[in-house]
């Protein structure tokens, strides 16, 4: 572990009221700060970005490009970066300082190590604690080692950036990613990175994710019509570019069922951008792809679900029949949790 080098590669876009205290949790990191590079790629700042890092010169590599979004500033940070272990550090999150240290030590135990990730915590704008648990907080499932990939998938594991580490090797998979790709780019990398070795979770929180109105989580709460629908199209895109890069992978354990669930996925956020822009017999023409590869009751509960929603709600109500199928669907996981824990 002593020799392990580890890039870390930050985007960074009008950021500069937060990406000093990312870059300070880097550089009080426990781990030998020379085998840690940091990248900070500023994707067309207008704020006081640029002015904020001048001060670290010497320490951090810092590109600055015009605006063409977190995908390509994704894509140029990887081009620069050398180390082993590539990590992502969102410029409004910010790392306990042995974050670093816990993360790699997995790495170096088992070489079928292709991701190492833990719980965060969360804060404000100022900083200030929200919630010690991010995972509790949202109803995610903790705890999940080996093969995730269904589990990322589906959703019962939050796919954060700052809170994941991954394998030079296999992260260079999921590169170059689509630069079409507006949101989902973490969803995107941890889906191809998994489906090449197994995960390792941390049970302890070792970041801070900042939560403020430009986060997709508070996006989901939204009552605007107009921002539901284009989150939903965007995922729904960033879905099909998964789907592409997965199919050209042959030899990935249970490759069909991963491809069918993506499709569910995409076509029910399909059908939810559909009906809330007032298209709704355009939405229909996805219902058959709810089906593709249903394999279970609770499968089979949740497109029935989707097809209700689709054909009963008015589109004003929309994304309130939204936030209910979601709350839902995490009632419906944990209860599936509970349910494997008393069989074990």
């Amino acid at each position: 572990m002593d020799s392990t080098t580890v890039s870390v590669i930050i985007p960074a876009f009008n950021y500069g009221r937060f990406i000093e205290r990312a870059i300070k949790s880097i550089l009080s990191q426990t781990y030998p700060l020379e085998l840690i590079e940091i990248i900070v790629v500023d994707d067309g700042s207008t704020d006081e970005t640029k002015k904020v890092l001048k001060s670290y010169q010497g320490r951090i590599t810092y590109l600055f490009q015009q605006r063409k979004g977190i995908a390509s500033a994704r894509n140029r940070g990887m081009l620069l970066s050398k180390g082993e272990i590539i990590t992502f550090l969102d410029a409004d999150d910010e790392w306990y300082k042995n974050r670093i240290e816990k993360v790699v030590r997995p790495f170096t135990e088992s070489e079928d190590t292709a991701i190492v990730y833990h719980c965060i915590e969360l804060i404000d704008d100022n900083g200030e604690a929200i919630y010690p648990n991010f995972y509790r907080a949202f109803g995610y499932k903790e705890g999940v080692n080996g093969y995730i990939t269904k589990d990322v998938i589906s959703g019962r594991i939050f796919c954060g950036g700052s809170s994941f580490a991954f394998k030079r090797d296999q992260i260079l998979r999921a590169f170059p990613i689509p630069e079409d790709i507006m949101r989902g780019i973490d969803f995107y990398l941890t889906v191809i990175a998994s489906c090449f070795g197994r995960a390792v979770y941390i049970p302890e929180v070792l970041g801070r994710y900042r939560l403020h109105g430009g986060n997709i989580t508070l996006a989901k709460d939204r009552n605007n019509n107009e921002d539901i629908a284009l989150l939903n199209r965007d995922l729904a895109h960033m879905r099909q570019r998964v789907i592409e890069r997965l199919s050209t992978f042959h030899n990935i354990k249970e490759h069909q069922g991963i491809l069918n669930m993506l499709h569910r996925i995409k076509a029910k956020e399909v059908i939810f951008y559909k009906v809330i822009s007032g298209k709704r017999t355009e939405a229909f023409r996805e219902i058959p792809l709810l089906f593709r590869g249903v394999s279970s009751f609770n499968e089979l509960i949740g497109t029935v679900a989707i097809i209700i929603l689709a054909l009963v709600f008015p589109s004003s109500c929309f994304p309130h029949a939204v936030r209910l199928y979601s709350q839902i669907k995490k009632t419906n996981a944990l209860l599936a949790d509970k349910w494997e824990q008393l069989r074990s």
